[in-house]
Parts: structure tokens; C-alpha cells; sequence
């Protein structure tokens, strides 16, 4: 019984890659991984694209609250301007 199972490889006409017991699933595994990787490299991307426009506009906000104050601790708006300026900034986040 082992003798018939060991002559098995040395019967196979072709490797597994060419039309033997694969049939081609080498080149469909390779396709796959490439798609699994690139997914998974644009959520990475994706995530981390997010996190620096987001902190972007944040900075962006603190800078226009920044010369808002300084404005206003100048004389050049009043404190109705003022707070209604500040409003509008702190509505648009």
C-alpha cells in the first residue's frame, strides 16, 4: 500500500503550476495578496490623511482665535464685535 502512494509524483505528466492539480490558483493566491495589501495601505492612508486635515483645521481655528484676541486687546474691534466673531468661529468647527 505505501508502494502505490510513493510512485504517485513520479506518474504526474506536469507540475502543479501547469495544468496540474493547481490549475493556475498560483497566479489567483498572488492576486489576492496584492489586493489584500493595497486595501489594507489605503485605510492606513486613508486614516492618517483624516487625522491631519482634522489637526489642520484645528490649528488653522486656534490662529484665527489667536489674531481675534490680539484685535481685540489692540482697540481695533469692540467687545460686541469680538464676541461675535469668536461665535462664528467656534460654530464653523
Amino acid at each position: 500500500m505505501n508502494d502505490k502512494y510513493a510512485t504517485l509524483p513520479a506518474q504526474m505528466p506536469t507540475s502543479w503550476h501547469e495544468g496540474g492539480l493547481f490549475m493556475g490558483m498560483h497566479w489567483a493566491w498572488w492576486i489576492f495578496v496584492g489586493a489584500t495589501l493595497l486595501v489594507l495601505i489605503l485605510a492606513f492612508w486613508i486614516a492618517f490623511a483624516e487625522r491631519g486635515a482634522t489637526h489642520l483645521q484645528e490649528e488653522t481655528r486656534e490662529a484665527a482665535e489667536e489674531a481675534l484676541r490680539q484685535r481685540f486687546a489692540q482697540g481695533e474691534i469692540s467687545e460686541e464685535q469680538f464676541a461675535d466673531t469668536l461665535r462664528i468661529l467656534k460654530e464653523s468647527q
